[in-house]
């Protein structure tokens, strides 16, 4: 370990001599490692963004969807594929018996993050007049299966089922349209179909983040078990048109199976079962213009490895006379060869450290970190340790490569040939 330190801080001290030698092409190596880990960064910032904003639409991976068939008798084959046994109508449950028999078979699977989803329309009295909007009932754990984000107030809890007067999570242009009433405290009236006189009074408690994808017709969330309150609604007959299951990837196809062997015939009919979300890993395209990227930072690299190459050639004609001395006095082949080498790793490594430093200063920089959040980045990843790790690595490699040659050159100069020169 001391002849290495000891070859490293040589190596240091010769560089300084030589700086004015290599740092030109210094400057290209770390120009080089400073694109590869910029491109591996961002690509993998930015494969985040795109990720989270599939998940804003599709869910997270792996999320399940549970689906009541109804109508017809159904079972799953072997394959998970549904196969019709009979026809004749849906079996008579209450919506309460048709939650129970599903949550029954999540709980016995330990599966806590699920959601309840439902839909249904109603009118909502605004200063403009009445109008139509589509009301969705879900569980709290709704919103991190689809990372909704809260601009104003908060999202749904699970003490709001209980409210008298339901809570609603509206959206950008609904909360323009009501007026922007005081969150919690103002109350606005929900009606029934039109030509009838029921109607409800319900509390805007959160507004969403406006999303240019989704924001294109009034639209509020509410607790699923508030919906009986909804003008309009028959609390006998069940509004559930799905149950959601976020469980982890590596699990995600046994628990379907699982799932859907159960369900497949029960007291409320039969369930489909299939997955709503898919990963980074499908989009070839993506994935492919990354690599691209990473093959041009590549050839600078290399480009950048060449040029130190020659100066390093170059170096060692210089250091002909002083290699030959060192040899005279006992220095052996193999510490020739480990102190010319290590100069250049030595010096690609500050040179490295340099680039990797201004990637990560730059793709961490606010007006980047801004392209990211508007992409659909919802959760700010830290700097990818990979791409850092990796052009760390490219460095040593590149200083490895332009250094072998003139090492090996340095080893074979005769002593007394050195002298003389």
């Amino acid at each position: 370990m001391t002849g290495f330190l000891a070859s490293i801080v040589e190596a240091y001290g010769e560089l300084r001599v030589h700086k004015g030698r290599i740092l030109l092409s210094l400057i290209g190596v770390a120009f080089s490692v400073f694109a590869l880990t910029v491109v591996m960064g961002a690509g993998g910032m930015l494969g985040g963004a795109l990720q989270q904003s599939m998940e804003k639409s599709s869910g997270r991976d792996t999320l399940l969807s549970i689906q009541p068939l109804g109508g017809m008798d159904y079972s799953i084959d072997a394959e998970g594929n549904i196969v019709e046994q009979s026809s004749g109508s849906a079996k008579e449950v209450t919506p309460a018996e048709q939650d129970a028999i599903v949550l029954e078979q999540l709980d016995r699977l330990g599966i806590t993050q699920r959601s309840r989803q439902a839909y249904v329309s109603t009118r909502i009295q605004t200063p403009q007049g009445v109008v139509s909007t589509e009301l969705t009932g879900v569980d709290p754990a709704y919103g991190a299966m689809y990372r909704v984000q809260i601009a104003e107030g908060r999202w749904l809890a699970d003490s709001d089922h209980r409210r008298l007067a339901p809570a609603l999570v509206v959206n950008q242009p609904l909360y323009e349209q009501l007026g922007r009433p005081d969150l919690g405290t103002e109350t606005i009236t929900l009606y029934g179909q039109s030509g009838t006189r029921e109607k409800e009074i319900a509390t805007v408690v959160g507004v969403m983040v406006a999303d240019p994808s989704t924001d294109w017709a009034p639209q509020a969330y509410l607790a699923v078990g508030g919906i009986a309150a909804v003008p309009g609604v028959d609390p006998s007959v069940s509004t559930t048109s799905q149950y959601l299951a976020w469980v982890p990837p590596e699990q995600g196809e046994e628990v379907r199976q699982h799932l859907a062997q159960r369900l497949s015939d029960t007291a409320a009919g039969s369930f489909e079962v299939h997955p709503t979300s898919f990963g980074m890993e499908q989009m070839q395209v993506f994935s492919m213009f990354g690599y691209a990227i990473a093959g041009v930072a590549v050839v600078i690299l290399l480009l950048g490895a060449m040029g130190l190459v020659n100066i390093s050639l170059v170096t060692v004609r210089y250091r002909v006379r002083e290699i030959g001395i060192r040899r005279s006095y006992g220095a052996t082949g193999g510490r020739i060869f480990v102190g010319v080498l290590m100069e250049s790793v030595v010096a690609t490594v500050i040179a490295g450290a340099v680039g990797v430093a201004a990637a990560v200063a730059l793709v961490k920089a606010p007006f980047v970190t801004d392209v990211f959040t508007r992409a659909g980045l919802v959760d700010l990843p830290p700097f990818p340790v990979g791409a850092v790790i990796t052009g760390l690595a490219a460095a040593t490699a590149v200083g490895v490569l332009a250094g072998a040659l003139p090492a090996l050159i340095a080893t074979r100069i005769r002593v007394i040939d050195a002298i003389r020169s």
